[in-house]
């Protein structure tokens, strides 16, 4: 038994050992910061990873940095088995601790090594070394936030109409923790065209330069922006709070617990960005007549799909402009065919993509037509005009002849129009003229005049019926308008669960300060609207006496002013948690039903 136990383990174990295979292809990367501060060690990582043995690392020269420690080497393994298949990888990992010697840029070299037989290079990394930020006077603390700062930059101040502005919104932040952001405005962009380029969902720092300090820097958004308007016009500032981890300041009494737990806080800080100004100049006069609005560099392609088709057979011819620039905003160029052809609405299709040089990519239009009279023709040439950016001018580009044979063909009644393409109405040329049929069968009586009929006496009574509905219609609709008073008592509820509404998504996304403020909004908006006051006369005493005027309770007055308060209370304090504002919320659907009740 013991044999056997033994032959059928030995089995086991080649039969695993025989289906290990690699985790992933081989690889050596380097990990080193793109910008640091001259009083700053960093640390440069080389990780190899493979299915064979690492050996021969050789370092690079490190050259204006100073080594403080390393090569410290460490390895790992890794097994993982995924439907009875088992994957294997080895990784060794190179740290290097360096401080720079001098403020400039350098670039480390390649280092390499040898996984099994093969050697592998890293790429050559560049990093910045700026000057090191200036020390704080003693007993001076800095305040939570004031290294936090948000930049809309563009690419470019001067455009002309139409032409791609590229606007990047970012948030550097220096010595802080981020714990979360509030209240997030973006710029509205009147007078241009605007589009997303990148709305990333998970904010990730990376280190940047900026004016000479190192800060951490995370994209928010990136918009393409095309001018619509003529003028210097203006981007609004973006601005949103930020929610800064602020370590507690210690008290006096210390424990030995004080040094092993730190305690923190958050504060708000609101930050904005500053305005943009876009100076934005016309396009040149003089443009040509196939000028259509595209800004940029564009190319024109045009072909028939097929060289020769048949008589009353559909057939297309397809357009295709290809560039950079406000592509997606092309209008569809001019195609002249001739009188024996029949044309169809034209088919638009996009294939762009949207980068920092504005929108790239083919848009292809598509004619579709039916040739009715077979023959040669020669199609005028397609042209397109566009205003060159680099150059400052237009440039008409053209397509060349176009010519087409057209084959006898069978005539049918009916056309076939290619997939996609609205057709209109169709002709059947050939049928345009009859002759007139001597025999006198078919004919029959023809009906009696609408004199004649009940008709002439139902309409006009229809007529007067509708005119009288309409009529007190609208002399309803005209005292319900005058009724503002009455029109704002209505809808008060109505308002207030809008308001409510609101305020229960900040509360399931936990935004305290937006909860708080939008909560405040619905209850004041809805004493206001049902009380018919003005928000500046709603004093404490004017809303008691207007509610006991109405026979509501003391109880629904306490309650209205304990939730007023709880709204006033949370603009300056710290957040209490979710627990009360549930509890807040619950109160004020209470209080707005007594009310109405």
């Amino acid at each position: 038994m013991t044999r056997i136990f033994s032959r059928n383990l030995f089995l086991s174990v080649c039969v695993l050992l025989g289906t290990v295979t690699a985790a992933a292809q081989n690889s050596f990367t380097v990990d080193v910061p793109a910008v640091v501060s001259s009083d700053e060690d960093f640390k440069v990582v080389f990780t190899a990873t493979g299915d064979a043995r690492v050996t021969g690392f050789e370092a690079p020269s490190f050259e204006g940095f100073e080594v403080l420690a390393g090569p410290l080497t460490s390895t790992s393994s890794n097994f993982q088995m995924i439907n009875g298949k088992t994957t294997q990888s080895r990784s060794s990992i190179y740290t290097y601790m360096l401080r720079p010697t001098a403020v400039g840029k350098y670039r480390i070299g390649p280092a390499s090594v040898k996984i099994g037989k093969e050697t592998y290079t890293t790429e050559a990394a560049d990093v910045e070394v700026v000057k090191g930020a200036a020390p704080a006077p003693q007993g001076t603390a800095p305040r939570a936030g004031d290294d936090i700062m948000l930049r809309m930059t563009v690419n470019k101040t001067r455009a002309v109409v139409g032409e791609p502005i590229t606007v990047t919104l970012k948030l550097y932040v220096k010595n802080s923790a981020i714990g979360g952001f509030e209240d997030i405005r973006f710029p509205s962009f009147d007078g241009f065209w605007s589009q997303e380029i990148d709305a990333p969902q998970n904010i990730s720092f990376v280190r940047e330069n900026y004016d000479g300090q190192v800060y951490n820097a995370a994209l928010l958004r990136r918009y393409m922006l095309l001018p619509q308007q003529t003028g210097s016009m203006t981007i609004d500032p973006a601005e949103l709070v930020c929610l800064v981890q602020v370590r507690s300041q210690p008290s006096a009494s210390r424990s030995i617990f004080d040094d092993f737990f730190d305690t923190y806080q958050t504060v708000r800080k609101r930050v904005s960005s500053s305005p943009v100004r876009i100076d934005v100049s016309p396009l040149p006069s003089g443009a040509p007549a196939s000028f259509t609005g595209g800004v940029g560099s564009f190319r024109l392609s045009a072909g028939f799909s097929s060289d020769s088709v048949a008589a009353h057979e559909a057939a297309s011819l397809k357009v295709v402009i290809t560039g950079t620039g406000n592509i997606n905003l092309v209008s569809t160029p001019e195609v002249r065919f001739p009188s024996d052809f029949e044309a169809y609405d034209v088919k638009k299709t996009e294939k762009v993509s949207t980068g920092d040089a504005g929108a790239s990519g083919t848009v292809t239009f598509e004619y579709p037509f039916i040739p009715r009279v077979p023959g040669e023709y020669d199609i005028a040439p397609v042209e397109f005009s566009y205003y060159d950016i680099a150059s400052g001018r237009y440039r008409t580009l053209s397509s060349g002849p176009l010519k087409l044979k057209v084959g006898q063909g069978q005539r049918t009644d009916a056309a076939v129009v290619s997939s996609g393409v609205n057709k209109q109405s169709v002709k059947s040329l050939g049928e345009d003229i009859r002759f007139i049929s001597a025999s006198p069968s078919g004919l029959r009586k023809e009906p009696r005049l609408l004199v004649d009929t009940p008709v002439i006496y139902i309409v006009p009574i229809v007529i007067l019926l509708c005119t009288a509905g309409a009529w007190v219609y609208l002399v309803r609709s005209a005292a319900l308008r005058r009724d503002v008073a009455g029109s704002r008592n209505r809808k008060a509820m109505k308002v207030a669960r809008a308001r409510l509404k609101n305020a229960s998504a900040f509360l399931r996304q936990n935004l305290y300060t937006a909860f708080y403020e939008e909560l405040h909004k619905a209850i004041e908006g809805y004493i206001s609207d049902k009380l018919m006051l003005p928000v500046s006369e709603l004093s404490r005493e004017r809303i008691e006496e207007e509610l006991r005027a109405r026979g509501r309770d003391e109880a629904v007055v306490k309650a209205l002013f304990e939730v007023l308060d709880a709204c006033e209370y949370a603009r300056y304090a710290p957040s209490s948690g979710s627990e009360a504002m549930e509890a807040d919320y619950r109160q004020a659907e209470k209080v707005i039903s007594d009310i109405e009740s």
